[in-house]
C-alpha cells in the first residue's frame, strides 16, 4: 500500500510529460499562438524563449501572461522582467512605465524598481534630483552598498552643481 502513492505520482509525471509533448514544440515554432489558459503556463514557455535569445517573442507572451492573470507570487517578478526586457529592447517609455508600476506598491521588487527609476533618470534624463529621490525610495527599503553609492554621488554631483550656479551668480 505504500508504493501506491508514488505509483501515482509516476503515472501523473508520465501524462504531464506527455501533454507538455504537444504543447512545447508548437509553442517554440509559434509562440504567440500557444493555446493555453493560465498566465503562469506562459511564464515557462517565455523563460525557454528567453534562454533561446528570442527577447521579443518572450516580451509579448510576458504580457500575455499579465492579461491572463497571475497570482502575486509571479505576477510582481514578471512585471519587473517585462520592465528590465522593455528596457534591454530599447523601449524606455514602456520600461519606465512598467517600473512606475511596480514601484507604486509594496512587493518583493519594489526596491528593484525604484533602483532602474533611479538608473533611468540619472543616465537617460540627466534629471539628478529625481534619480536621487528614486535612490533614495530603493535605500528606504533596504537595497545595498550599490544604491548606497549612488546616492552619495548623486548628492555630491547635486552639491557641485549648486555650487557652480551660485559661481555663477
Amino acid at each position: 500500500m505504500k508504493l501506491v502513492p508514488i505509483l501515482h505520482h509516476n503515472v501523473v509525471d508520465i501524462v504531464s510529460l506527455a501533454c507538455l509533448t504537444a504543447i512545447v514544440p508548437e509553442a517554440f515554432r509559434s509562440p504567440s499562438t500557444v493555446p493555453v489558459r493560465h498566465g503562469a503556463d506562459l511564464l515557462g514557455v517565455a523563460r525557454w524563449l528567453l534562454q533561446a535569445e528570442r527577447a521579443t517573442e518572450a516580451l509579448a507572451l510576458l504580457r500575455r501572461a499579465l492579461e491572463l492573470g497571475l497570482p502575486d507570487t509571479l505576477l510582481f517578478r514578471t512585471m519587473l522582467d517585462i520592465g528590465i526586457l522593455e528596457k534591454k529592447l530599447g523601449n524606455d517609455q514602456a520600461s519606465v512605465a512598467m517600473f512606475t508600476e511596480l514601484a507604486a506598491s509594496p512587493n518583493g521588487c519594489q526596491a528593484r524598481a525604484f533602483e532602474e527609476l533611479a538608473k533611468f533618470y540619472e543616465h537617460r534624463e540627466k534629471n539628478y534630483v529625481m534619480a536621487l529621490e528614486m535612490s533614495r525610495s530603493a535605500q528606504a527599503l533596504g537595497s545595498g552598498e550599490e544604491i548606497d553609492r549612488r546616492v552619495e554621488r548623486l548628492r555630491a554631483r547635486l552639491a557641485k552643481r549648486g555650487k557652480t550656479a551660485r559661481l555663477a551668480m
